[in-house]
């Protein structure tokens, strides 16, 4: 049975309420980009997604900020977002709805991040320590390590536009879940990520399947969760993980989504995954360039990169510079309304579109 480390904290804060990288990006003048790998990682895998989600990028003197809103739904994991028959929305306190599932979803990669662990190895002390982890308070942080990266994506020298040529350096915010026993400086480092099944079928279900087809099992998964495990492997890559590790997980009953088994896990080298499901390096920070270099063509300011609920299209909104701040009650209710007055006759989003982004896969 998984094991339950609710006395655990876990952190997932945005790019701009992290000290570090806001110091980066202003004490070293190089710099024009600051994201967490979790944002990143969204835009790579957008051509997979079928949910809906978005983006803020705030754009200031030249450089810009990729960040995402609190509560966002990027902070949760999709459960068979792709699959031919996707989580029924209908009932939404239903156990097995898109939301209810994509928390348990959640939970169970935290749960299983520290599961996985050997507690009497020894540990590998950071140079820093966490920055999100506040002195007074006496809950215990859970075991992992964030590592902040600069990635430099050489320009296009074909290109007209002097910024296009120009190489662009961006430091990203990645995790890494724990290290292999023989893990020597900075090889052998791991990321640990968990499916999770929540309705077995009787003539399919891990349990009776997975030790005799794990393979088929697997392609079943990239079908079902292709946004998820796109996301995933391209979080390793930024993070620099040799290796993944992918654990399957169900339900104990069907109708109880507090306690799961552990059936088995998987190990993949990452750069072979990441062949295996069609996302190369070029391609995923070609994503990432092409995006850059549109926001870095129109003024400072704002903008909301929205995945279109019903399109395989990435819509960019100019908003508000004080939009999305406010945490209080009376700034949510005010940003409610103001979104409520954007929507148009068929319930979309409809403020001035200063460009769009065609996803293809």
């Amino acid at each position: 049975p998984m094991r339950r480390f609710e006395e655990l904290e876990f952190f997932n804060v945005s790019t701009s309420d992290d000290p570090h990288l806001q110091e980066m990006l202003q004490s070293d003048s190089s710099v024009t980009v600051i994201a967490t790998d979790h944002v990143l990682a969204c835009l790579v895998a957008a051509a997979r997604s079928v949910y809906s989600w978005d983006v803020v990028v705030t754009k200031i003197a030249g450089k810009l900020i990729f960040d995402k809103r609190n509560g966002s739904q990027i902070d949760f994991w999709s459960v068979n977002e792709t699959a031919q028959d996707p989580p029924n929305n209908d009932d939404k306190d239903n156990i097995n709805s898109p939301v209810k599932l994509s928390q348990e979803a959640s939970c169970i990669n935290q749960n299983f991040s520290q599961m996985v662990l050997d507690m009497e190895a020894p540990t590998r002390e950071m140079p820093n320590p966490n920055p999100f982890e506040e002195e007074e308070e006496e809950a215990v942080v859970a075991s992992g390590a964030y590592r902040y990266r600069k990635i430099i994506m050489p320009g296009n020298p074909k290109s007209e536009n002097e910024s296009e040529r120009s190489p662009v350096e961006m430091i990203v915010r990645t995790e890494v879940n724990c290290k292999m026993p023989d893990a020597r400086d900075d090889k052998g480092l791991v990321s640990v990520k968990a499916l999770n099944e929540y309705d077995p079928k009787v003539t399919y279900s891990w349990r009776s399947h997975l030790e005799s087809q794990r393979g088929a099992v697997l392609a079943n998964e990239l079908k079902n969760n292709a946004f998820k495990l796109g996301r995933w492997t391209a979080q390793a890559i930024l993070a620099g993980c040799d290796t993944m590790k992918i654990g399957y997980v169900s339900r104990q009953h069907p109708n109880d989504p507090w306690s799961h088994a552990v059936l088995g896990v998987n190990t993949h080298m990452t750069d072979g995954f990441a062949d295996q499901i069609g996302l190369t390096r070029n391609n995923m920070f070609g994503i990432l360039r092409t995006i850059i270099d549109l926001v870095m063509t129109w003024e400072d300011g704002k903008y909301l990169l929205l995945k279109d609920p019903t399109k395989s299209v990435l819509r960019i909104y100019d908003v508000p510079f004080d939009s999305f701040q406010s945490d209080d009650e009376e700034g949510e209710g005010d940003e409610e309304e103001e979104e409520v007055q954007e929507l148009d006759e068929d319930g979309n989003i409809a403020p001035q579109q200063p460009a769009g982004l065609r996803l293809s896969a």
